[in-house]
């Protein structure tokens, strides 16, 4: 045997068993193939049944957002309007306040004008006292004294007595609101004149 034959018959050996090794490939390539084939139709019937469970849902969402759609058009003038509202509320606070310092400051020169008139009701008494003390022929240091006011000798001894410390402060005084007629606008005119 030449060496020429024996490469032959080594060629033809390697060339049966790579057209072997070929057939077995091909064979699990092919059964490899199958189950690819398998897996992938599986999948797509999967992917197939959920989409036709999710297109009712995706219908029911795209008939919510058209039934969104308008109410959140109207939304917008709603909030505009909820601000307007909120600033007339501020407003009206605002007055409020300065209804309230007004009115605090008509009792204040309410009480002042109550305190004039009392002075000068009281003074106006006194004269009176002091003029019919006159005409009676008394004297006119006890004329001229009040009903519950203290005699002058009483005075006297208080005024040397000592005089127990007491804390002066102002009276409370309420004001109480009526209806306004033509004569009390004459008197809130003399009201204002002071």
């Amino acid at each position: 045997m030449d060496y020429l034959q024996i490469a032959v018959l080594v060629l033809v050996v390697i060339a049966v068993w790579a057209v072997v090794e070929i057939a077995l490939t091909m064979r699990s390539a092919r059964r490899d193939i199958s189950k690819l084939t398998a897996s992938a139709t599986e999948a797509i019937s999967s992917v197939t049944e959920v989409v036709e469970q999710a297109q009712p849902v995706v219908a029911k969402l795209d008939g919510i957002a058209d039934e969104l759609e308008p109410a959140s058009k109207r939304l917008v003038p709603l909030i505009e309007e909820a601000e307007a509202a909120a600033g007339s509320v501020d407003d009206a606070f605002k007055s409020l306040n300065g209804v309230l310092e007004d009115v605090s400051t008509v009792s204040g020169t309410a009480s002042s004008v109550t305190d004039a008139v009392n002075r000068a009701a009281e003074s106006a008494v006194s004269g009176v006292a002091s003029v019919v003390s006159r005409l009676k022929g008394g004297p006119s240091h006890e004329a001229a004294r009040l009903e519950g006011a203290p005699r002058a000798q009483d005075q006297e001894r208080a005024d040397e007595a000592p005089a127990p410390q007491r804390e002066e402060s102002a009276p409370t005084r309420y004001v109480e609101y009526t209806t306004v007629s033509a004569g009390s606008a004459d008197e809130a005119r003399v009201t204002e004149e002071l």
